[in-house]
């Protein structure tokens, strides 16, 4: 069956048969060895001089830009907009530095799946992630498995999850040329703001207790 084409006659449509797998990253793909914690504490510490109370922010979920603005707001910085890019830009920097340094790991099972749909021209896989898109880089290439992802919607194109799914529905667009509706993508996450984001556009959502959170 033909899903009803977008409104551009130049982009295809997909078929009931093809499914866009939108990935999270850090407890769903890797576990870092918190290797972005240290970093983001190295960059608070680097650039305006404070420490501690990393474990004041739930990272869970959320995007880089959303967690450095609560960081600088916890300190008593003013979480100006210069402000949070100049703490993002600086987690990035210390990012680079602290992978090496942690003991992380792929999740059992990834790059099975990874190599499989990477085959198969019926599945997409592509990012969804609270992680700048710098960060994601960083963080797949260490692990090796950043060229399975065609494209992804990353912490740069908003601090709120909930907007990142229409950004990705729309990258699709841009980069594959093909419409997808919500009932033929799937959202692969570890926390409730994974599944929230999900229910935004109407997609079917998988959630995984790889991460912070149990089942239940």
């Amino acid at each position: 069956m033909t899903i009803r084409p977008s409104d551009d006659p130049t982009i295809k449509p997909t078929t009931a048969t093809k499914k866009l797998l939108l990935w999270d990253i850090d407890g769903t793909l890797v576990h870092t060895g918190k290797a972005g914690e240290f970093a983001i504490g190295v960059a608070l510490k680097r650039k305006f001089g404070k420490t501690g109370a990393i474990d004041q922010v739930d990272f869970r979920g959320r995007t880089d830009r959303r967690i450095c603005h609560q960081l600088l707001e916890f300190h008593g910085v003013e979480p100006t907009q210069e402000a949070v890019e100049e703490m993002v830009q600086a987690y990035l920097d210390a990012l680079k530095e602290e992978l090496p340094n942690r003991q992380g790991l792929v999740f059992p099972g990834i790059l099975e799946i990874l190599e499989v749909s990477h085959e198969r021209d019926d599945l997409v896989n592509a990012l969804l992630t609270g992680n700048a898109k710098r960060g994601a880089e960083l963080k797949l290439s260490y692990y090796h498995i950043w060229n399975y992802f065609e494209f992804g919607a990353f912490a740069d194109d908003s601090s709120d999850r909930n907007e990142l799914g229409p950004v990705a529905l729309e990258r699709a667009k841009d980069t594959l040329n093909l419409s997808f509706e919500g009932k033929d993508v799937l959202v692969i996450g570890d926390t409730p703001h994974d599944i929230a984001c999900g229910n935004v556009i109407g997609a079917q959502t998988v959630a995984v207790a790889t991460g912070g959170y149990s089942y239940e």
